[in-house]
């Protein structure tokens, strides 16, 4: 396996063997999305350093990662996760572009942005744009100004009390963090799904100490949720985009997309692009719309401003969407991104093998008998499917995961 390394010597000179012609990427965490990002630049020749708080991330070990780093969780240690990014950046030949793979970590160096500008690139707006986006309350009364649909929303701060909340909201419904990573850290879910009304006064005093928002249940099955994924620019152009949509997800209740496909529905797209060119933001983001069959509209869900778990796939099918945001951030020129192919899938196989375990029955768009063949083989990219891990051109990152099983592996929702 490939050596980590930490704050210090051997770190400052693993650093001095980058190139001081190309600016280097740094990726961070180095889960399932760090992982995509370092092969989709590492395949255009750009050099990436990749950064997470466990050693048995599986990006760590691509080969497309010049340098894998421990780091402090930013959670718990911001000011030490910071005063090491400033420590790689002295010591980098040019300004890197940061790629933060999860919210939370976005806005950690959003809120440091004036002093990591002297050492890197942000391929991102900035912390005023982005937080008004990731804040489920701004974005749903955003929404509500612009008339763009979403789900019945209560925000329990408008209430007198929770008794009459609960008596005002349908059944099932769910609690939603206004915040989602750090709500993620303490409960290990997403969302809350809420049966009648004694629930969901305990749910919400359980969840107390985090900012929530109560949500009607939309759409009759996993899948009527559509994703817009998107590169804009600085000017506001849409550079790059792509529809897809899951078919599966771990765990089943508001769980992350382990097999998601290509779409050829593009009706929610300008919704999307509005929300975004409204709030002034560029950059990298996925936009998520749930089909409403009561009134044929799709409606918004949320917005992820930086790259998600599943961006390979749009890559695979020939979008590189962080391409896009890199060459824009270095200073090059860039043009606009279509997919090459008319259809692709994408799969993350040990979660959704675990998911088939569980269900006990293959159900909507399980894999065909001749990728499942492609993925234990080991033969992937195959013509329409890529897997989060597999790839037999980087076999190290495999490997990683297959001893993560026996050694209380690496949990993130990345």
């Amino acid at each position: 396996m490939k050596d980590t390394y930490i704050q210090g010597s051997e770190l400052w000179d693993k650093l001095k063997e980058f190139p001081s012609d190309i600016p280097p990427a740094i990726v961070f965490n180095a889960h399932i999305t760090g992982l995509a990002i370092a092969r989709s630049l590492g395949k255009e020749g750009i050099p990436v350093i990749a950064l997470d708080r466990d050693g048995r991330a599986v990006g760590l070990q691509s080969k497309y990662v010049g340098a894998g780093i421990l780091c402090p969780n930013p959670l718990t240690d911001e000011e030490g996760f910071i005063s090491l990014l400033l420590e790689i950046g002295k010591r980098l030949p040019l300004k890197g572009v940061l790629f933060p793979c999860n919210d939370e970590w976005v806005l950690t160096v959003s809120r440091h942005r004036e002093k990591l500008q002297q050492y890197y690139h942000f391929p991102f707006a900035d912390y005023d744009i982005v937080e008004p986006l990731l804040n489920k309350h701004k974005l749903y009364k955003k929404a509500e100004e612009l008339g763009i649909p979403h789900p019945k929303t209560w925000y329990p701060g408008e209430w007198e009390s929770p008794e009459a909340l609960s008596k005002a909201v349908p059944y099932p419904c769910i609690i939603k963090p206004v915040e989602q990573r750090s709500f993620y850290e303490a409960f290990q879910k997403k969302a809350i799904l809420i049966e009648n009304p004694q629930e969901f006064q305990r749910a919400l005093s359980e969840v107390s100490g985090h900012g929530t928002v109560v949500q009607e249940i939309v759409g009759s099955s996993l899948s009527d949720f559509y994703s817009l994924c998107t590169y804009v620019d600085p000017d506001g152009e849409v550079k790059g985009y792509f529809t897809g949509r899951k078919l599966e997800q771990y765990p089943q209740n508001f769980g992350t997309g382990c097999l998601v496909e290509s779409s050829p529905i593009d009706e929610f797209v300008p919704a999307g692009t509005e929300i975004l060119q409204t709030a002034g933001y560029y950059g990298i983001s996925e936009t998520e719309f749930v089909y409403d069959s009561r009134d044929q509209t799709y409606k918004l869900l949320d917005v992820n401003t930086r790259v998600w778990k599943w961006i390979g796939l749009p890559v695979f099918a020939g979008v590189n969407l962080p391409l896009l945001a890199y060459s824009a951030a270095a200073g090059r020129s860039i043009e606009k991104m279509e997919a090459e192919r008319d259809y692709a899938k994408w799969v993350y196989v040990q979660d959704y093998l675990q998911l088939k375990q569980e269900k006990g029955t293959s159900g909507y768009g399980h894999l065909t008998d001749e990728e499942l063949l492609s993925v234990v083989t080991g033969q992937l990219p195959s013509e329409n499917l890529a897997d989060a891990v597999i790839d037999a051109d980087d076999p190290l990152p495999s490997v990683r995961q297959v001893k993560n099983q026996y050694q209380n592996g690496y949990i993130c929702p990345c």
